[in-house]
């Protein structure tokens, strides 16, 4: 049988009161500081959700314009005139999206398209800009690094700026390792070595190309050039 409870021990109060009692004294004599507290947890929850429901709406405008854009210059079968026409239009739509929606996701990746629409309607310089700003605004792990890297190499090859473009295809080489981009790479360092009079260099890389390539066409063309570096 349970030991029966003495009369002093009924006459204390329990510990579950006594702590109930002293809290319910702190928020009496604390009620204005914790009406603050609540006040700002309540205001920082607010802030929270029209943050986050702000920036949702912010990308879902910014996806839209971009959709837009890429909608307008990807259509099969049309002339070469009607082609340019579409990069312009594109362009103007994806420079509208960064002016409104600088901080978006979207506007990041229309530096990039822009690279590439730039660079197709001969527009070097700004092309490069584009390449410059996607580059400086992207994570370190896209693969998009890598092609804005192979874009620039065009650029700068098309500039006669056959320093930068070496970096820039050996650098785009270095993210893109194991994929069949690697052999264009190696195809394109290659030739601009062989710009360059590096015939030694050149025949390297052709011969690195020649090792990656799954194209039989490409292949026979690397083998052409291999055959012509070669003492």
């Amino acid at each position: 049988m349970a030991d029966k409870m003495t009369k002093k021990e009924l006459e204390q109060p329990d510990e579950f009161h006594t702590i109930g009692w002293h809290a319910l004294q702190y928020v009496l004599e604390h009620r204005s500081k914790l009406y603050a507290a609540g006040a700002v947890v309540l205001l920082i929850i607010i802030l929270s959700g029209g943050w986050y429901f702000y920036r949702s709406s912010y990308e879902n405008k910014a996806q839209s314009l971009y959709s837009e854009a890429y909608a307008a210059y990807s259509v099969p079968d049309i002339s070469e005139e009607e082609r340019r026409g579409a990069y312009l239009k594109a362009v103007e739509i994806y420079e509208g999206l960064v002016k409104k929606y600088p901080s978006s996701h979207a506007a990041t990746l229309s530096f990039y398209n822009m690279g590439n629409l730039y660079f197709n309607i001969d527009n070097t310089e700004k092309s490069i800009t584009a390449y410059k700003t996607f580059l400086k605004r992207s994570g370190n792990n896209d693969i998009l690094i890598a092609l804005a890297y192979h874009g620039l190499g065009y650029c700068y090859e098309g500039t006669n700026d056959y320093d930068n473009a070496l970096k820039s295809f050996e650098t785009s080489n270095n993210r893109v390792q194991g994929t069949r981009f690697e052999y264009i790479n190696y195809a394109n360092i290659a030739r601009i070595y062989e710009k360059m009079a590096r015939q030694k260099e050149a025949l390297e890389f052709y011969r690195k190309a020649a090792g990656k390539i799954s194209d039989p066409l490409m292949e026979l063309l690397i083998k052409k050039k291999i055959a012509a570096l070669a003492p």
